[in-house]
């Protein structure tokens, strides 16, 4: 039988993962605050069905992924909270959230539902999110093998403590907008050698994703850097430059600031 799923919220992560799963596997349903919303959503979601109802959607869903802003939560509690169907598997992506948080608010060991927290990256809308899974004591192993199964979809997924939340969002989450900064650098960098605006960008993403790929098999960033850096050729010279102006510190600064 079908596994109903419920997401609340069907923005752009709520969007993302309603639109990797398969319909043969599983029964979705999405919540938006507006009309509007859902029609401009469904259009890339024909799968899954829609509705402005928060309560109706979460009634006898076996998983509720809660992806509204964390400011909306506290209005749709009161809704959802008596309409959890007993043994649910709670999902929130929530920032600031935590598993006793949401146990308490949900009261989810009265009705035996699973809370799981996690945090996807908006490279999920391509498939190619870094997501991180947390779980709560004494979780079934098949609950958080199914949540880990729907992450995956989407990219690559971690079951991870839930106290390196912070710090994994740091590199992940905050991560996206540090890499798209090097990026447009590297792409300023290039106009100012005489290069287009457009195809230095190009360059740049298509150069980031190669060098990616290197680190794929477990290659450490030093091995492939020396691959590229012949004793007194430019590259070292460049690298040497990045370090003179602390790049290294800057990145490490960049990520510690996020934690608080």
């Amino acid at each position: 039988m079908k596994k109903k799923i419920a997401i609340l919220g069907c923005g752009n992560m709520g969007g993302a993962i309603a639109a990797s799963l398969p319909a043969d596997s599983y029964s979705v349903v999405c919540t938006a605050a507006t009309e509007q919303t859902v029609c401009r959503v469904a259009k890339d979601i024909p799968t899954a069905a829609f509705t402005l109802d928060n309560a109706a959607a979460v009634e006898e869903a076996d998983i509720v992924v809660i992806a509204v802003k964390p400011f909306i939560f506290p209005e749709i509690l009161p809704y959802i909270k008596p309409a959890l169907k007993p043994g649910a598997i709670v999902i929130s992506v929530i920032a600031g959230l935590t598993i006793a948080d949401l146990d308490q608010m949900l009261d989810a060991r009265e009705k035996d539902c699973t809370v799981v927290r996690v945090i996807p990256n908006t490279a999920i809308r391509n498939h190619k999110s870094v997501t991180f899974v947390a779980v709560g004591e004494n979780v079934p192993k098949d609950k958080t093998d199914e949540v880990m199964e729907i992450f995956n979809r989407s990219g690559k997924a971690f079951l991870i403590p839930e106290k390196n939340m912070a710090a994994c969002t740091a590199l992940a989450s905050c991560g996206i907008a540090f890499f798209l900064r090097f990026i447009r650098a590297a792409a300023e960098g290039g106009v100012e050698l005489g290069l287009k605006p457009g195809f230095a960008t190009e360059v740049a993403a298509l150069t980031a994703e190669g060098a990616a790929s290197l680190l794929a098999d477990g290659s450490h960033p030093e091995v492939e850097i020396d691959k590229v850096t012949t004793p007194g050729g430019i590259t070292i010279k460049g690298l040497n430059e990045m370090e003179a102006h602390g790049f290294t510190a800057a990145v490490i600064a960049a990520l510690k600031a996020t934690v608080k």
